[in-house]
């Protein structure tokens, strides 16, 4: 009569000598036959990618300028820019100096004028004038009290 344990280790005896002699090969078959279907495979779906990519641009660039084109419309037509401050002016040396001490841009809706943002911008610019020279041989100055 056979006991539950020789049956066990039978089938443990068994099972080792499968998995020593057939799980490699198997193992070895299964990794060529995705290589190859890799090797295959991957130029195939690569080009198909590649041609749906361009393919889908290709109908989609028409309504994304549309979408783009009346987006910009009206955001034009939404926000009105208003720039405020004080503009001095000065000759000097080879050039005009212009400076905006107090610059302020606000952006408004244009439909009812509320307030959105604003920005204070310091600005200073020299145009430079190479031949422009300043000569004072007389001046006269009144001043008002």
């Amino acid at each position: 009569m056979t006991d539950v344990r020789d049956i066990n280790e039978f089938i443990d005896k068994l099972g080792d000598d499968i998995s020593e002699t057939y799980v490699p090969t198997v193992q070895t078959f299964i990794h060529s036959v995705g290589q190859e279907v890799a090797a295959d495979a991957a130029p195939k779906v690569g080009q198909f990618i590649d041609e749906l990519v361009k393919d889908i641009f290709a109908k989609q660039s028409g309504p994304i300028q549309d979408f783009l084109t009346k987006l910009i419309q009206d955001l034009a037509s939404r926000y009105h820019p208003e720039v405020h401050g004080n503009l001095t002016a000065k000759i000097v040396d080879q050039g005009i100096e212009i400076k905006y001490d107090d610059t302020k841009l606000e952006l408004k809706k244009r439909a009812t004028g509320d307030p959105i943002a604003s920005l204070k911008i310091p600005i200073s610019v020299k145009i430079n004038l190479a031949d422009f020279t300043v000569n004072l041989q007389e001046a006269t100055v009144d001043i008002n009290s």
